[in-house]
């Protein structure tokens, strides 16, 4: 889930947090201040956790010189949450605490879920308390001292202000300043330990992007990378295709009720536990469980009947509007062809891949290497005209190659021309079914990094059709649907009966979704060792660590767009 944070971007002021993130990381407050991303992580929810109490507003604020707790004990007051801005600093920002310290001076104190500096301040905190000091001078109050209580160790660290911290302060404000309005986002800090902790570290990518680089001095194509984007994601999905059901809501569990009179027991899952809900056709969505997705970054997903994907439920667009500008800037330019270019490259590598592997003793040489020539003047192709046409030619080769490795199980799985509206054959009515959740999934990724969907590089914008997932998607087709489909044939999990014939048109039963939907899940949950960057990965990961990669691309920081190729 991506979302702002609600004291960044008011106007011309930074935020007094942005500038502790320009102190820890000038790029992770390019990511957060001008990109606009906020993702979580154990850290970010625990500290949420530990200022529960000082985020609630509450006690009371005297006007400067009205609260002299020297007067005694009834005098002493304290605030919470207090929210304090300056022009003439540039800074805006919440105060966990206003404590009184006696003759009228006052002390902002901050909450911190971690340990001290060996008994002092962090440098980023230190900025950030005498921010906060400045902002309670400026409106009257006395300040000679600032604290962080470090909640981890149970300690409160108290500093004495003077010109030397102010000075650092304001030339913290100044940086943060000079870094926003740069062209480009600061370099990755280098093999720093910061960066495993940072809950910005799978949209940083900081070793990934180093090693991609732009900038020669900054490329180290032989340095290992950490892995910072986990193997596999902590939510699951959830599918419901019952006609007439109901999704509701029942505390903390989302329930899928099956229609009144109908067979089947109602279905319960803990909406902690989702990071999808994927409804087919008529399926009724209460509107709690519209709210609970949009607040928890449950991404609700709405099919027809036959697998064709309609779109999503979403509650605010993200913030990420230079990356769309660069995105629309690039359609139609020589960048968009060199990223069409790697995409379909890519494909027909990966598509050749796969009949490689499956190819048995029938399958011709000459297709193979025909395919690795279609593939080689694909990434040379000097117009999109000659690039569709690379792609059609090999997509020529490939469907005919593949419908013989489908065919050997039967006739009845060859395919008859790739169709889809209708699918005309069982192998066509499985692939249709299984892209439409590819389209989702690439949907769901290019989104998450700020792409607009229906903006393609490649694919040319149509009315309704999210083009820029269908660019994600190029690679991953052959690795991700045409695989699953050949595998459910060859191990006969799905059989000629499991489908309805009507005229023209082939659809899957009931159960034949249900087995199709889950080997696409099996798949997806499968990891895979990036052939760039070495570490282990499921697809549904690589999906969005591929389209942050494009993202990198299009703002300049990368030489040239991501490839994926397995071996």
């Amino acid at each position: 889930m991506e979302t702002h944070d609600e004291e960044s971007g008011r106007g011309d002021l930074v935020a007094v947090r942005d500038v502790n993130a320009h102190v820890f990381c000038p790029r992770l407050f390019w990511l957060k201040h001008v990109e606009g991303i906020w993702l979580d992580n154990e850290h970010t929810i625990e500290g949420r956790h530990v200022h529960r109490r000082v985020d609630r507003p509450g006690g009371r604020m005297p006007a400067p010189g009205e609260g002299d707790a020297s007067a005694g004990d009834d005098a002493a007051w304290e605030t919470r949450s207090l929210w304090l801005s300056s022009t003439a600093l540039g800074v805006t920002g919440r105060i966990d605490l206003v404590d009184t310290r006696g003759d009228g001076r006052v002390m902002p104190v901050d909450t911190k879920k971690g340990r001290s500096d060996d008994g002092a301040l962090w440098a980023p905190d230190r900025v950030q308390l005498v921010l906060q000091a400045l902002l309670l001078r400026e409106a009257g109050y006395r300040v000679e001292e600032v604290a962080a209580w470090y909640h981890a160790e149970r300690r409160r660290v108290v500093v004495a202000l003077d010109d030397a911290l102010v000075a650092e302060a304001e030339a913290a404000v100044e940086a943060a300043r000079v870094t926003r309005e740069g062209e480009r986002a600061p370099e990755p800090l280098v093999g720093s330990r910061r960066c495993m902790g940072c809950s910005l570290n799978a949209a940083c990518l900081p070793d990934e992007v180093r090693r991609l680089a732009v900038a020669e001095e900054l490329r180290e194509p032989d340095a290992e990378v950490r892995r910072v984007v986990p193997p596999r994601a902590d939510r699951i999905p959830l599918y419901v295709q019952q006609q007439g059901a109901t999704v509701r809501l029942s505390k903390e569990e989302v329930v899928v009720q099956p229609r009144s009179g109908e067979e089947g027991a109602e279905r319960r899952v803990g909406l902690g536990h989702l990071g999808q809900i994927n409804v087919y056709g008529q399926v009724h969505v209460t509107g709690p469980v519209l709210r609970e997705c949009m607040d928890r970054g449950v991404d609700l997903n709405f099919f027809s009947q036959g697998g064709w994907y309609r779109g999503r439920v979403v509650s605010t667009r993200n913030r990420q509007v230079h990356v769309r500008a660069a995105q629309f800037g690039a359609v139609g330019t020589a960048s968009a062809l060199v990223v069409a270019r790697r995409l379909v490259a890519d494909k027909v590598a990966n598509g050749r891949t796969l009949l490689r592997r499956n190819r048995g003793e029938a399958l011709d040489e000459d297709v193979l290497r025909d395919l690795r020539t279609d593939g080689r003047l694909a990434l040379e192709a000097e117009s999109a005209g000659s690039l569709l046409g690379h792609e059609g030619t090999a997509a020529r080769r490939y469907w005919g190659a593949y419908s013989d490795l489908v065919g050997r199980e039967g006739d009845a799985f060859r395919l008859r021309g790739r169709t889809r509206r209708p699918p005309r054959d069982r192998t066509n009515a499985m692939l249709s079914y299984a892209y439409g959740m590819l389209t989702k999934d690439c949907v769901l990724a290019v989104e998450a990094v700020g792409l607009d969907a229906h903006c393609g590089l490649y694919h040319t914008a149509h009315h309704g059709r999210p083009s820029m997932a269908l660019d994600l998607m190029e690679p991953f087709r052959p690795l991700v649907v045409d695989s699953v489909v050949l595998q459910l044939v060859r191990r006969r999990e799905l059989g000629e009966g499991d489908f309805i014939v009507a005229g023209q048109e082939v659809r899957l039963k009931p159960r034949s979704r249900r087995v199709l939907i889950r080997a696409y899940e099996r798949r997806m949950d499968e990891t895979v060792t990036h052939p760039e960057f070495g570490y282990a990965i499921t697809y549904r990961q690589l999906l969005q660590v591929h389209a942050r990669l494009v993202v990198r691309y299009l703002l300049g920081e990368l030489e040239s767009p991501p490839s994926f190729r397995t071996r």
